[in-house]
Order: C-alpha cells, then structure tokens, then sequence
C-alpha cells in the first residue's frame, strides 16, 4: 500500500514560508531510538516541494532531538526534475532548511540543449540556481540564428 507523509502539513501556512515538502513510498521503517525514517519505493520514493521532484530507490530522513527533518538522503536510481531541468546522479541530500539539494556521483544537468556533467552539483531551490563543480557539458542539437542585415535604402 501507498504511504504519504507530509512533512511540513499545516493549514495555512504563512506567504514566505517555503512549500510543504510530500513524499511518497512504498515502505516506510521509523527508527525511533536513531532519529531516522527508512522508505523504500517500488519502484521509487518521491520527494515533492514545491514543483521540484525528486525521485530514487531509497530514501533516509535524518531528524534532530526535536524530531524536525534536518535532511532526507536520496540513493539508487535518483533523477530530480524541476521545469524542463533534470539531474541525474547517484546519491543526493536534500537539506530542508537550506531548500537545497546537493548531488553527488557523477551528477548531469539537462536542461533544454545543454547537458553539463560535474564532481557535485548544488540546486538551491528558493533561487532557482545550479552551480555545479568540475563542470563539462555540450550543446545539442543548437541553432545560431543568422545575423539580421540592414536593408538598403
């Protein structure tokens, strides 16, 4: 059966506050005593904040001595889409305080005819910024438009 679990549920939450931030999973493992939740998917865990989607096959929330989510570890397969970007890599954090995620494992950025590849890649998503380190990439299928001539009078 499906689980959902809402992370930061509340009825009306205030204009600068971020999203709420959904997930959703097959299995879910509540490590009490460790201060972690295990979820597993089938076939993916997915994370949702605002209109970013992050996906993978696993997926560990780390929470502090309150219990608040400090951040949500994404392993396996994991592909976060936002827009038309997408970033594939190996593993990623996402850390709910910052509204960051931060990609690791050969991490690649498609974002319309560019594909960069880098070390690590920071998504800051309150600024809609991507900095990516080590970064190479290519441009695909890019057409330059023709300079426009003046016509003679």
């Amino acid at each position: 059966m499906l689980c959902a679990l809402a992370l930061a549920a509340a009825l009306r939450a205030p204009q600068d506050a971020p999203p709420p931030v959904r997930i959703e999973a097959q299995d879910v493992d509540y490590r009490l005593k460790e201060g972690k939740t295990v979820m597993t998917g089938n076939p993916r865990v997915t994370l949702t904040r605002g209109d970013a989607v992050l996906t993978c096959r696993r997926l560990v929330l780390d929470n502090d001595a309150r219990g608040k989510v400090q951040r949500a570890t994404c392993e396996g397969d994991v592909r976060l889409v936002r827009g038309g970007r997408v970033v594939t890599c190996q593993s990623a954090v996402y850390e709910y305080e910052a509204a960051r995620i931060v990609c690791r494992g050969t991490p690649t950025l498609v974002d319309g005819h560019s594909e960069m590849t880098g070390e690590e890649l920071i998504y800051d998503l309150d600024e809609d910024r991507v900095r990516l380190t080590k970064g190479k990439g290519t441009l695909r299928d890019m057409a330059v438009p023709a300079p426009k001539r003046e016509a003679k009078k």
